[in-house]
Order: structure tokens, then C-alpha cells, then sequence
């Protein structure tokens, strides 16, 4: 009996650290968050829920888009990357939040139109 409680027991812990995780994913960024950031644009994607659902957003249309761009996966990857330089950049705008969020907002809608990726839209973006 004792063996079936600690088997029990241990099956609850696993399964609550498997939903920490899972909840976890489901609110920070796309990207780990970490103590040394690359940028101090992505310093506050990981402090702001809003600009983090922006980022998850853009992962996953992102990674729609590849799949359909077939022949135009090089070009695309290569636009993600200057579309992330040029978000860096929102460093030196007076209102951080707003430009980083703008700037999420017109890649998603380029992203979308441009190879048919239909998302959900978080609250941030409405």
C-alpha cells in the first residue's frame, strides 16, 4: 500500500511539473529569456505579457509561412532576419512598447497577406 501512495504521489508531482511547463510556454516569448539578452528590445519582450504573445504569434505564423514558401524559404528566412534587425532597432524610440508592438503588427500583417497564414490575434494586437 505504501508503494502505491509513493507511486501516486510521484505521478501528481510529474504531472504538475509537466503543466508548470506547459503554462510557462504559453506566456513568455517565443525565445528563453535569460539574464543576458541579446538586445534590451528582447529584455522587454520578456517583461511585457502583451509584447510576449506578439512574439509567440509571430513564431507561429512565421513557421506557417516557411511550410508554404517552398521555393522562397532562403528569401524569407532572410527577410525574418532583417525583420528582427530592424525590431532590435526599436532601442531608440521613445515609446519602446509601441514601436516594438507596431512593428510585430505590420511583419504579422506581411506575413499573413503575403503567404496566405491565418492566425488567431491576441488581445494586444486589437
Amino acid at each position: 500500500m505504501h508503494s502505491i501512495t509513493r507511486a501516486a504521489l510521484l505521478s501528481v508531482a510529474v504531472l504538475a511539473a509537466g503543466l508548470a511547463v506547459s503554462a510557462q510556454a504559453q506566456t513568455g516569448p517565443s525565445f528563453k529569456c535569460s539574464a543576458n539578452m541579446a538586445s534590451s528590445v528582447e529584455t522587454l519582450i520578456c517583461s511585457s505579457e502583451g509584447l510576449a504573445s506578439l512574439d509567440r504569434q509571430m513564431a507561429s505564423t512565421y513557421s506557417a509561412a516557411l511550410k508554404k514558401a517552398g521555393s522562397q524559404a532562403k528569401m524569407l528566412k532572410a527577410e525574418q532576419r532583417g525583420w528582427i534587425k530592424g525590431r532590435n532597432d526599436c532601442w531608440k524610440a521613445d515609446d519602446k512598447q509601441a514601436c516594438i508592438r507596431d512593428s510585430y503588427n505590420q511583419r504579422l500583417t506581411e506575413l499573413q497577406k503575403g503567404y496566405g497564414v491565418v492566425t488567431s490575434t491576441p488581445a494586444s494586437q486589437k
